[in-house]
C-alpha cells in the first residue's frame, strides 16, 4: 500500500500521461496538480514510485509514464467505490431503445453504438442462446397438412419450423397444445431442454410437434458462443502507442482470430465478475500486452448471456471507459429482457 502522497502524486502522472501520452515531470506536476509539496518533494516521490515498479522512466525523457502496476493501482481503487453512470448514459440509452429488432442487427448496432462512444475498439460475444430462458412458442396454422411454429427466448433469439402433419389439427387443438408447452417450457434453459423432457409432458401433444420443438431448442442451443463482433479497430490503431507498424499489424492479426477473442470474453463471462479489466502483460497473449481490455458482463433475468467490452491502449481513461462498458452491457440486458 502507498503513503497518501506517493498515492497522489502517482494518480497525477496517471492522468496527466492518460491526456497527454508524454512523459511526466516533476515541474509540471508542480505546477499543474495540487500536491501540496515542492518539486524536488515530487521528484523524490516520483524516484521512489519507479523503484516499487509503478513508474518508467524513458532514456530519451526526463519523465515518468505509467506502468502497467500503477493502472492495476489505480483501477482497483476504482473498482472499490461506486463508478456513476457516464456523461453519455442518455443517448446511449437512446440510441440502444431504437427500432432495431433482429437479435443479430441489435448486437452489430451496440457494438457500434460503443465504439463511437469510446472511440476506442468495441466488442461483444453474441449471447449465450442456450443459456437462455425459453420465453414462449407459438403454433400457427398455415394449412390443414402443414403447421408453423414459431419459438423466443428472453435473449431475442427467434426460430421459426414448418412442420407437416400426417392428419389435420383444429386451430382449437394447436391453441391447447401451445398452451400447455408454454405453461411447462416458460422459464427453462433452452438447452435444458430435451427430447426426453417433451417426450415426458403428461399432456397429450402431437408426436411430430414434439419431434419438432425439441430439434428448434436444440438448435437454438447450437448456436455459437464465439460470435463476435468488432467494431473500430481504427480507432486503436490511431492512437500513439500503435504508430510502430509491426506492432499494430500483429494486434490486427489476433483481433481478427475470432475464436482467441471469444475465449477472452468467455474468461470474463464465466468469473461473473461484473466488469473486468486485463492490462498491458497481465494478457496471456503477448500481442495483447500492450492493450487493455474492459470487458462487462449482460444478462437475462439473471442468467449470464454473453460479454461486451472496449480494447484500447493501456493510457486508458479508465474511470470513463468502466462507467461506459457497464452501463452499455446493463442496457443490452435491459433491451433483451424486453424483447
Amino acid at each position: 500500500m502507498l503513503e497518501a502522497r506517493q498515492e497522489k502524486i502517482l494518480l497525477a502522472v496517471i492522468r496527466e500521461y492518460v491526456s497527454s501520452a508524454e512523459p511526466v515531470g516533476s515541474a509540471l506536476l508542480a505546477q499543474k496538480y495540487d500536491l501540496d509539496c515542492s518539486p524536488a518533494t515530487i521528484r523524490n516521490e516520483l524516484a521512489r514510485l519507479e523503484e516499487l515498479g509503478f513508474l518508467g522512466h524513458p532514456h530519451t525523457s526526463a519523465g515518468r509514464i505509467p506502468l502497467d502496476k500503477a493502472y492495476r493501482y489505480y483501477v482497483d481503487r476504482l473498482l472499490e467505490r461506486r463508478i456513476q453512470p457516464p456523461p453519455e448514459a442518455s443517448a446511449i440509452t437512446r440510441e440502444l431503445s431504437g427500432g432495431v429488432q433482429e437479435l443479430d442487427d441489435f448486437i452489430s448496432h451496440t457494438v457500434r453504438v460503443l465504439a463511437q462512444t469510446t472511440q476506442y475498439t468495441s466488442v461483444v460475444a453474441g449471447p449465450r442462446i442456450g443459456r437462455s430462458l425459453f420465453k414462449y412458442l407459438q403454433l400457427v396454422k398455415v394449412s390443414p397438412s402443414t403447421i408453423l411454429l414459431v419459438m423466443m427466448t428472453h435473449a431475442g433469439a427467434i426460430v421459426h419450423r414448418a412442420i407437416e402433419v400426417s392428419y389435420p389439427l383444429q386451430t382449437e387443438d394447436l391453441q391447447r397444445m401451445t398452451n400447455v408447452l408454454n405453461d411447462r417450457l416458460r422459464g427453462l434453459a433452452v438447452d435444458t431442454i430435451t427430447g426426453e423432457l417433451l417426450r415426458n409432458l403428461p399432456e397429450r401433444v402431437d408426436v411430430e410437434i414434439l419431434k419438432r420443438v425439441g430439434e428448434a431448442t436444440q438448435d437454438l442451443a447450437r448456436q455459437s458462443s464465439e460470435r463476435v463482433t468488432l467494431e473500430g479497430t481504427s480507432n486503436l490503431l490511431g492512437q500513439p502507442e500503435f504508430r510502430d507498424v509491426h506492432k499494430a499489424r500483429t494486434l490486427i492479426e489476433v483481433l481478427e482470430q475470432e475464436k482467441l477473442v471469444a475465449e477472452i470474453l468467455e474468461k470474463s463471462l464465466c468469473a461473473d465478475a461484473g466488469v473486468g479489466v486485463v492490462i498491458g502483460a497481465e494478457n496471456r497473449f503477448p500481442s495483447m500486452r500492450d492493450v487493455t481490455m474492459v470487458t462487462a458482463t449482460y444478462s437475462v433475468n439473471g442468467v449470464l448471456l454473453g460479454s461486451i467490452g472496449i480494447i484500447g491502449p493501456t493510457r486508458l481513461p479508465y474511470e470513463r471507459i468502466i462507467s461506459v462498458v457497464r452501463f452499455v452491457a446493463d442496457s443490452v440486458g435491459r433491451r433483451l429482457a424486453q424483447a
